[in-house]
């Protein structure tokens, strides 16, 4: 989705771990467990908390089941 004034950016780049499991519709332990504790998707600590990529949550659900 490309940002624009008209249509706003629904999802921001960087996440929560809260909006994380949202973004791809999974309860927050399958989040953890599927995606986090396999590697497929990073936490980048940072001042305000460990955040989530949504480019690599996106690559992630696209190769779910390599």
């Amino acid at each position: 989705m490309t940002v624009s004034t008209e249509h706003p950016q629904l999802w921001p780049k960087w996440m929560k771990r809260s909006e994380a499991h949202k973004y791809i519709s999974v309860a927050d332990n399958t989040f953890i467990k599927r995606y986090v504790n396999t590697g497929k998707v990073k936490g980048y600590p940072t001042e305000h908390g460990t955040r989530y990529n949504r480019d690599e949550i996106d690559e992630a659900v696209r190769h779910y089941y390599d």
